[in-house]
């Protein structure tokens, strides 16, 4: 009798704990979703940034490679180039949950295979997308100092609609400057490009995510 009751009580324990993980990795599911959904909307709003700007990036590379006084006006450049510096943000992958699931002894807690892979595809997408920003935000900053030479900020005024002064005139009308600074811009342009498409694939994969934990949790 003795042994049936701590066996019992062992039994009992057991299902108790399974049923206290179970409803932490689901907790943890949950949480999972809300971050990639919050992932999901910010990543679509960035594209669209980044795009636009990579657009633009390949206005001022044509502008700079083809200037001849007349044909493109100074003021269309620091158009483009403004363009070109106010889109700042970048994506920042929501990291709450991950990093309490890693700082909880890693993957072990998600029992599910499926589950566990997703998410695993889906960190490192993220990670992949940082190294680009990484990337390009060193580019920009070389960019930056001869831009400097080229540019008299003065004329940007962020007051104003246009947000550039009509009278806004170049510093230097250097052909071979344009080049150097044109083949500055073009790779950050392809910079921009391989951005796009990291974003594209961690937004691909968080759709997959949502679609694989809701099914496999029943959410």
């Amino acid at each position: 009798m003795l042994f049936l009751a701590v066996f019992c009580g062992f039994l009992a324990e057991y299902k108790l704990e399974h049923v206290i993980e179970h409803n932490r990795e689901k907790t943890f599911i949950e949480s999972i979703i809300e971050d990639a959904q919050l992932d999901t909307a910010h990543i679509r709003k960035i594209l669209g940034q980044k795009e636009i700007q990579r657009l633009y990036a390949d206005s001022l590379i044509k502008a700079l490679y083809n200037y001849e006084t007349g044909k493109v006006s100074d003021f269309v450049i620091y158009r483009y180039f403004r363009q070109i510096i106010g889109a700042t943000d970048w994506v920042k992958p929501t990291e709450r949950t991950l990093m309490q699931l890693k700082n909880s002894g890693g993957m072990r807690l998600i029992r599910n295979k499926d589950a566990a892979d997703i998410i695993i595809a889906y960190d490192g997408s993220g990670n992949e997308v940082i190294e680009q920003q990484d990337f390009l935000e060193k580019v920009f900053l070389e960019i930056w100092q001869p831009s400097c030479q080229l540019f008299n900020f003065n004329y940007y005024n962020p007051g104003t609609y246009r947000g550039i002064s009509e009278a806004a005139v170049l510093q230097s009308h250097d052909k071979q400057r344009f080049v150097q600074f044109a083949n500055m811009l073009t790779a950050y342009g392809g910079g921009l490009s391989i951005y796009c498409q990291e974003l594209r694939k961690m937004q691909d994969q968080a759709i997959k995510l949502l679609d694989v934990l809701k099914h496999e949790y029943h959410l």
